[in-house]
């Protein structure tokens, strides 16, 4: 079957002589792999689209219980990591990139969470003045949409409306548990530490503004950029918990020591 979708590169591979495998989050069959026959030819219509991170338009022969789908066209929208050298946001969108492909499944549908998707890589490829604010409202789409959001205005343990309790006590203290997905006022009975982690109530308070902010807004937030940085922790952390593959933590730690050099 012959047919169009738009969809962002989240991994390219060699394959053979002139060839390439990608991966690809797609906005009408979610995650995909393709092959780009002769693609690396620098003859070829298809040679150097599709680079990780690229949103395309593309054409491909997508056959049912095939496991690779031949490309036939394709035409580059946007390509974020062109543009004039950013570490923060290239780190940023490698962020979001790496987590989309650890978290999805193949073929899994999901037009909001492609929708968010462009929403966000659109936002930090704009004049953005706090990249992690940007992530961390894509990780709470993200989370929504893979069908484990937490449970962010009531305690998760006994129901009480957190936003009124920090009224009455400032300095309660607030914790994140996996399961069920949630804030709570008190850590779960569980000892273990990867059933719950500490959310600090300034970063609790981001949360939950970006739970209700649109991306065109998130600028416009007084935000810490420390405590920015440590939601997407959190969320990330969150996230790998309730998904089958574990987050490149290694990555992470390396992105960060690049952006903390300013290399």
């Amino acid at each position: 079957m012959l047919t169009k979708t738009r969809a962002f590169v989240l991994k390219e591979i060699k394959f053979r002589d002139t060839s390439t495998i990608c991966t690809l989050y797609t906005k009408d069959f979610g995650r995909l792999s393709v092959i780009l026959k002769g693609g690396r030819n620098p003859k070829s219509k298809l040679s150097g689209l599709f680079s990780t991170g690229n949103l395309l338009e593309v054409v491909l022969y997508k056959g049912n219980n095939r496991n690779l789908h031949l490309v036939s066209e394709a035409r580059i929208i946007r390509s974020p990591m062109t543009a004039e050298p950013d570490m923060e946001r290239f780190s940023a969108i490698y962020r979001i990139i790496e987590t989309i492909r650890n978290t999805t499944g193949n073929e899994e549908k999901n037009i909001h969470l492609f929708d968010a998707l462009a929403l966000t890589i659109e936002s930090l490829c704009c004049t953005c003045q706090n990249t992690d604010a940007v992530v961390a409202w894509f990780l709470l789409r993200l989370i929504s949409n893979m069908g484990f959001e937490p449970s962010i205005e009531h305690c998760v343990m006994t129901g009480s409306r957190i936003m009124a309790i920090l009224e009455e006590r400032p300095d309660s203290a607030l914790y994140l548990v996996y399961d069920p997905g949630g804030v709570a006022l008190q850590p779960p009975a569980i000892h273990s530490r990867q059933a719950w982690q500490p959310l600090p109530v300034p970063v609790y308070l981001l949360m939950h503004t970006l739970a209700n902010t649109d991306i065109l807004s998130v600028n416009d937030l007084d935000v810490l950029p420390e405590e920015s940085q440590q939601l997407c922790d959190i969320l990330q952390n969150y996230c790998s918990m309730h998904s089958d593959n574990q987050p490149p933590v290694k990555n992470r730690k390396i992105i960060s020591q690049i952006r903390s050099k300013g290399i």
